[in-house]
């Protein structure tokens, strides 16, 4: 089920009042049964699969805490069983198909690819971040098995994140929760906010994006570059769109999920990209691989192994395709040659510079994030060097003013906030004319798309 569809409105219309009118022993079990459905909405099989990572997750949990003796045994069961079950459905495909080119073969390995589940990455780093922390002593195993269910189906975050932590989500599904008035205003403008970004802004410039990366080779070098810039607007705010909008759901059933993005543009490095992109993988990532392999305590060439380690891991796990893994290391790449060249140097010398270098090496390697391999990134590339002299940009004029309106969209995102805060009567009334006219762009760009047959999904569904 989608987020940006009537029949999750509907869904969410029902699923709330309901949530908080059955007794406390009853609403957990009502929330795992909406999640199940909102996960299995059009393709229930899938069910079983989540089911059985968390059986696994839940039941290696409980050994760790009832066999200490066994400890480590159950360790490794509850981490390589759901990441068996990642490597069968996400990369089995991959990996047959990588050793069938390195052995002179055609590719045929392809056809032992499964169905990719939606959501799997995400839910299995969970269930092996939970596993980790019970064996650590961070925190104790859950006994109920409907609780421990629904933090790893939770349906506001179970597809795309924020990926949680047991330990933070865990203890508010234990207590009983009542509706809140105050959070739940707050989860709507947030539902609003996220709803705006993926619709006004990253589906309408998607519009264009996806034009020229269908045929790349009929684009000149301004539609390339548009592309370029497009998409790493498309990206931000597609995603976090959908991390808003599962943010705010989850505050209205009286539930806070972690913040996952904090203006990644606006970074003067690609390492602090990192720490304001995708923030609960960064984290992930530093605590449960980065710090294990040893971090930076023992020297730079150690650091640079891990920095390279982590961010091939980042790049496999976004997708199972050597055009990610070339993304992740083009990511490693860039922050160690910052550690060497910016090493001792002030953090905020020529910020405004470095801002816009990082946002440029950042969009470069988009392109081989969005490219279906390696040929087609080349091609892309090639084409940014051509046809300059025309200047021509293949859109009408009424895509381009859709395109201007959510790039003016996009800038006034990170003033909104500010400008609609405050108590007084002017405020009141900007607050109120400034979510009206979110609300009605979203409307007019959702019919405009509708009218197009233009249904997108979330970008990061497919990992």
């Amino acid at each position: 089920m989608l987020f940006n569809t009537p029949v999750f409105i509907l869904f969410f219309v029902l699923a709330v009042p309901a949530s908080f009118l059955v007794p406390k022993r009853f609403q957990n079990l009502l929330l795992l049964f909406a999640s199940y459905f909102f996960y299995g909405f059009g393709e229930p099989s899938l069910i079983l699969l989540l089911m059985a990572v968390t059986a696994a997750a839940y039941i290696s949990a409980r050994g760790i805490c009832r066999h200490p003796a066994r400890k480590k045994l159950w360790k490794i069961l509850g981490i390589l069983l759901p990441l068996l079950a990642l490597f069968l459905f996400k990369y089995l495909g991959f990996f047959t198909r990588l050793v069938g080119g390195l052995l002179g073969g055609n590719g045929s390995g392809a056809a032992l690819a499964l169905i990719l589940p939606t959501g799997i990455s995400f839910y299995t780093f969970q269930a092996v971040s939970y596993v980790i922390d019970v064996s650590r002593g961070d925190m104790d195993c859950e006994d109920n098995p409907v609780t421990f269910a629904l933090y790893l189906s939770f349906f506001p975050q179970l597809v795309a994140g924020p990926i949680e932590r047991a330990k933070d989500l865990l203890p508010q599904f234990r207590r009983e929760r009542h509706f809140d008035p105050a959070s739940a205003i707050c989860g709507a403008r947030l539902m609003l906010f996220g709803f705006f970004e993926k619709i006004a802004i990253a589906d309408i410039l998607g519009i264009f994006v996806n034009r020229v990366w269908s045929d790349p080779a009929a684009a000149d070098g301004a539609d390339i570059l548009l592309a370029i810039f497009f998409f790493s607007i498309q990206i931000l705010c597609d995603f976090k769109g959908y991390s808003d909008i599962a943010r705010g759901a989850a505050a209205v059933l009286g539930i806070r999920l972690s913040v996952n993005f904090d203006e990644p543009y606006r970074s003067a490095s690609v390492g602090e990209f990192w720490r304001r992109w995708h923030m609960t993988l960064s984290s992930w990532l530093r605590d449960y691989l980065y710090i294990p392999l040893g971090g930076s305590a023992r020297g730079d060439a150690i650091w640079c192994r891990n920095i390279l380690i982590v961010f091939l891991i980042s790049g496999l796990w976004h997708g199972a395709d050597l055009t990610f893994v070339a993304w992740g290391f083009l990511h490693a790449l860039f922050q160690i040659l910052e550690h060497f060249l910016f090493r001792g140097k002030a953090r905020d010398t020529h910020r405004g510079l470095r801002q816009i270098l990082t946002f440029l090496l950042v969009s470069a390697a988009w392109i081989l994030f969005r490219a279906p391999d390696f040929s087609t990134a080349g091609l892309f590339i090639s084409r940014l060097f051509t046809g300059w002299q025309t200047l021509s940009v293949t859109a009408e004029a009424g895509e381009l003013a859709c395109f201007a309106a959510a790039l003016l969209g996009f800038a006034g995102l990170s003033r909104l906030p500010l400008l609609l805060s405050g108590e007084g009567t002017p405020k009141k009334v900007l607050r109120y004319l400034g979510y009206t006219l979110m609300l009605w762009l979203t409307l007019a760009a959702y019919l405009y798309l509708r009218s197009g047959g233009i249904q997108s999904s979330f970008i990061y569904f497919q990992f």
